[in-house]
């Protein structure tokens, strides 16, 4: 079960990725309900991303997501991550503003030793200053492995022949926390984020704790 819980929380810390629409409400015309996203950063290894948003006509801002990510490598489409989900401003007064987000995480990863693929949650809060041409904020959340089916390969279980196959839950997780900012023009947006990473506990970090993303928005 050690075992387990650890290779979830390395699974997270190759896949965690800080990669969701960052949203500057204030820049979004009331005629742009679709929202284009990519993105690319470094979240314990290089991730690229692509997204897409639609704003809902409600009395809060809400925009719902679907975003697909893979790392680097000889073979980045073995390994990603797909989010499904959204998020909603609760606040605004005279430029402030905080929102709240909820999405779905499926991860698959695998490595010469295991193949383990994920049902997850995240969550998380951003508050800020927010005008229509710039914004900054900060963002505090959780990424939870909540299911986790793990299979070994036959190097591994060679090893360490009391290794299981199956599903395991609930598995590991890691808080995230950082800034993030962004301007702009016409129809644009492009934003930076950047921060840290401690696992569930806030006993261990993953080996590079860090995360930095640069965004790309499309609204139309």
């Amino acid at each position: 079960m050690k075992y387990c819980i650890l290779a979830t929380i390395t699974f997270l810390g190759v896949f965690r990725t800080a990669f969701a629409q960052n949203i500057n409400w204030r820049s979004i015309q009331t005629d742009q309900n679709h929202i284009i996203s990519l993105q690319t950063g470094f979240d314990y290894g290089f991730t690229t991303g692509i997204g897409y948003g639609y704003r809902l006509k409600t009395p809060k801002p809400i925009l719902l997501n679907v975003e697909y990510s893979f790392p680097a490598g000889d073979h980045p489409f073995d390994d990603f991550k797909t989010r499904i989900g959204g998020q909603m401003e609760v606040f605004q007064f005279n430029g402030f503003s905080a929102t709240v987000k909820a999405y779905c995480p499926f991860r698959r990863f695998e490595n010469r030793q295991t193949r383990l693929v994920n049902f997850g949650g995240e969550f998380s809060g951003v508050v800020g200053y927010y005008k229509p041409k710039w914004f900054i904020s900060g963002e505090f959340g959780l990424d939870k492995a909540i299911i986790t089916h793990i299979k070994q390969s036959e190097e591994a279980r060679k090893n360490g022949p009391s290794l299981q196959n199956g599903w395991y839950i609930p598995t590991g997780g890691n808080y995230f926390y950082g800034l993030q900012s962004g301007f702009s023009f016409g129809k644009n947006d492009i934003s930076l984020k950047a921060g840290r990473i401690v696992s569930q506990g806030f006993k261990t970090r993953p080996l590079i704790p860090f995360y930095a993303e640069l965004g790309y928005n499309r609204r139309f």
